[in-house]
């Protein structure tokens, strides 16, 4: 097929080929990228096409795989290996209630970079290394009642962070349990 003959059969067909990809895209410069692909790819091609009646017919499908093929390369994925689990084999433990954990997680390591170092050892010490109370202290420099008033206010501290201000309409704030370091000097 000539040139002229590709061009004069493409013509009257351009707009309902640029319709039907324009409605299978999401966004008009993929389409755009898309109906370009399709006439290079068409003219290309073009001495493949045996019936010039058949035309719109043959395009359609040059636009459709097009559109397919894009889809594929466009695609975005993930390696199954970074997703996150969450099924499970145990009945008593289910995606959503994994989930809220998870979220918990990350509410309470977010609330404990708010706290003072001082604070933060306190708590890792005690609850989460599991120290004894005259270990800890000692760790900290200080006596075991001091400690474990620091470990206490520490706790509530982080509580307060956790759950945020409590502040609403009608309420009033409760009072600031300051830090140890946090004192007006």
């Amino acid at each position: 097929m000539s040139e002229e003959t590709f061009a004069d059969l493409l013509t009257p067909n351009l707009p309902g080929i640029r319709r039907f990809v324009m409605a299978r895209m999401r966004m008009a410069d993929n389409a755009d990228d898309v109906i370009q692909q399709t006439l290079l790819q068409a003219f290309s091609h073009r001495d493949q096409l045996r019936e010039p009646s058949k035309f719109k017919s043959w395009i359609s499908s040059i636009a459709m795989n097009e559109i397919r093929g894009f889809v594929r390369r466009t695609k975005a994925w993930i390696p199954l290996d970074e997703l996150p689990v969450l099924a499970s084999f145990d009945r008593s433990t289910c995606p959503h209630r994994s989930y809220e954990q998870r979220e918990g997680a990350e509410r309470i390591y977010a609330a404990m970079a708010g706290l003072n170092d001082r604070d933060r050892d306190a708590i890792r010490l005690m609850d989460l290394a599991g120290v004894k109370l005259a270990e800890a202290a000692n760790a900290l420099s200080v006596s075991p009642s001091a400690f474990k008033s620091t470990h206490f206010r520490a706790r509530q501290r982080l509580g307060l962070a956790i759950r945020g201000p409590r502040k609403g309409p009608g309420q009033v704030q409760g009072p600031s349990i300051r830090g140890h370091g946090d004192r007006g000097r």
